[in-house]
């Protein structure tokens, strides 16, 4: 399911980011934003997170549930979003965050969809021949199987894509 970015997501992210980098908890940030994601992606959850039954010790309760690692600096992020009734960001500032986090690192998603499973040892030459092309850095692969292709693949790196497939 695609996630809707807005910019009040990408501002939360951006925020979020920068505490992360001041304080050196990249992963833990990961982890939180993506408990974030996670316990407000679903309406039915959402909808039971902002009931106003559900008080601020137990909210914190289910959110130390789904984020066990959450630091102080974490639980006031979900306490701000509940707070300005911002929660549905969740899945908005997760997909951001994990945007910057990737730049920070120097990692770059790519996709490729084949007529055929790639077998693990050409995905790895594949994804290493992409790292290459692009003068370095981590390209992490995704494959996936399109029955609509007759032969070749589809690669997709950021904005760019690369058609060389048969189709029917």
């Amino acid at each position: 399911m695609a996630v809707m970015r807005d910019v009040a997501g990408r501002r939360y992210a951006s925020a979020v980011a920068d505490l992360a980098r001041e304080h050196g908890d990249w992963e833990e940030w990961g982890a939180s934003v993506e408990a974030l994601s996670l316990l407000t992606g679903e309406s039915a959850s959402l909808a039971a997170l902002t009931a106003e039954s559900v008080g601020e010790d137990r909210f914190l309760e289910i959110v130390r549930e789904a984020a066990p690692g959450a630091g102080p600096l974490q639980l006031n992020l979900f306490r701000l979003l509940r707070q300005k009734r911002r929660l549905a960001l969740g899945p908005s500032i997760a997909s951001y965050f994990s945007e910057i986090w990737d730049r920070e690192r120097d990692v770059v998603r790519a996709e490729i969809r084949t007529a055929v499973e790639v077998p693990d040892e050409r995905r790895e030459r594949i994804a290493a021949d992409l790292a290459e092309r692009r003068g370095g850095g981590t390209v992490v692969l995704s494959a996936t199987v399109d029955p609509a292709l007759l032969g070749g693949a589809v690669v997709r790196v950021g904005d760019h894509l690369v058609d060389g497939s048969v189709r029917t």
